[in-house]
Formats: structure tokens, C-alpha cells, sequence
């Protein structure tokens, strides 16, 4: 009888030890990509030989909430684990950053980036050449864009170059509304927010 208990014992313990190891693979592929980028050890290296530069300038000139953008970059020192960084608002790192306190200095990088992509993703032989391309979809963030090339891979990112800045030429345009989860798993939430500083836009009950 105590044998047969033991077995029980040891087949359940053997059950929960599999469904563990389950839940912390998927919990490992669920990880926010973003969440892998270093950005508190990021630093600034800026080269002068090396560039971003995005186009076109001014975006939603149709009135459109998303566009495309298309980067053209290059470095004199290309690497396979180079990668290209968006930003917004489009002052993002020390010389930019708005210092809050004078006694305080600003972080290296005051904002982590909304999105990012490796420099070779479009261009394969851009650890040969150094130069590459890359089109990306931006949505109105009511904010302006910059784009920065990054070496030292996403866990030690170097600040190499930074584009010029982007932005929609109407930014304060209404945009689509957004689903949330809700504390059930078959609970959506519909929910009206407003992020615009146009005056003249108000709600009505």
C-alpha cells in the first residue's frame, strides 16, 4: 500500500515538473522583443563617417495614420548584429535629452525604442558593403520619429548614427480605437481615449 502511495506520489511530482517546464518555455517565448535590448548599458559613439537617413520627411500628407518609411544607412565598421532603432519622440539620447534638474545629468539614452529591426535584415551583404536599406511601417505617435544605427548588438548597444527627423503632418489627427483584454480571458474592453491638442475636438455624451 505505502509503494503504491509512493508511485502516485512520484507520478504526480513527475506531472507538475512537465507542466512547469511547459509554462516557462512558453513564458519564454512570449518574451516582449523589445525587453532584450540593454538599454541601461547603451552608449554614445557617434561617427562621423557613418549615417541614416530616412524619407520621406513628412508623412500623411493624405491624411493617413500609418506609412511607410524607407532608411537608406551605412558603416564604416558593419557588423552582423548591427540593428536599427526607432524612436519617438525623436530627441532620444544625451546631447538631446531635456534635463529636468541641473544638478542631475541626463541617461546616455533618455527613451528605449518603439521598434527595431537588424541592419542586414533587407540587406545580406551588408557586413561586406556597410550599406543597407530597410522600409518600416510607422503609426502617428503624435510625436516625431528618428532613426539610430546601433552597433554592439541589442545587449551592449553603441550609438553610431542618427537620422533626420520624421513626422506626420497632421499629428493630432484622430486615430482607430483599440481593443484591451479584459480580466477574463472572454472579456474585451472597447474604450475611447483622447491623446490630441486640438482644441476644437471634444466628446459628447
Amino acid at each position: 500500500m505505502i509503494f503504491g502511495g509512493m508511485r502516485g506520489l512520484n507520478f504526480i511530482s513527475l506531472a507538475i515538473f512537465l507542466v512547469l517546464t511547459t509554462l516557462q518555455e512558453a513564458w519564454s517565448h512570449g518574451d516582449q522583443p523589445l525587453s532584450k535590448i540593454g538599454i541601461h548599458k547603451a552608449t554614445v559613439d557617434l561617427n562621423h563617417d557613418a549615417y541614416v537617413k530616412a524619407s520621406p520627411s513628412v508623412l500623411g500628407l493624405k491624411e493617413q495614420t500609418t506609412e511607410w518609411v524607407t532608411l537608406e544607412y551605412s558603416s564604416p565598421k558593419p557588423s552582423a548584429d548591427d540593428w536599427i532603432g526607432v524612436f519617438s519622440p525623436a530627441n532620444f539620447y544625451s546631447s538631446t535629452c531635456p534635463q529636468e534638474k541641473p544638478t542631475v545629468y541626463p541617461p546616455l539614452l533618455c527613451s528605449a525604442p518603439i521598434k527595431y529591426q537588424f541592419a542586414n535584415y533587407s540587406s545580406p551583404k551588408y557586413k561586406d558593403t556597410g550599406k543597407g536599406y530597410l522600409k518600416l511601417q510607422l503609426i502617428n505617435q503624435r510625436s516625431d520619429f528618428s532613426f539610430a544605427l546601433f552597433s554592439g548588438g541589442l545587449s551592449n548597444p553603441k550609438l553610431v548614427a542618427v537620422s533626420n527627423q520624421v513626422a506626420f503632418a497632421n499629428p493630432n489627427a484622430p486615430v482607430y480605437p483599440r481593443l484591451a483584454q479584459g480580466k477574463q480571458w472572454n472579456e474585451t474592453i472597447n474604450k475611447a481615449q483622447v491623446s490630441t491638442k486640438h482644441k476644437l475636438i471634444r466628446f459628447f455624451s
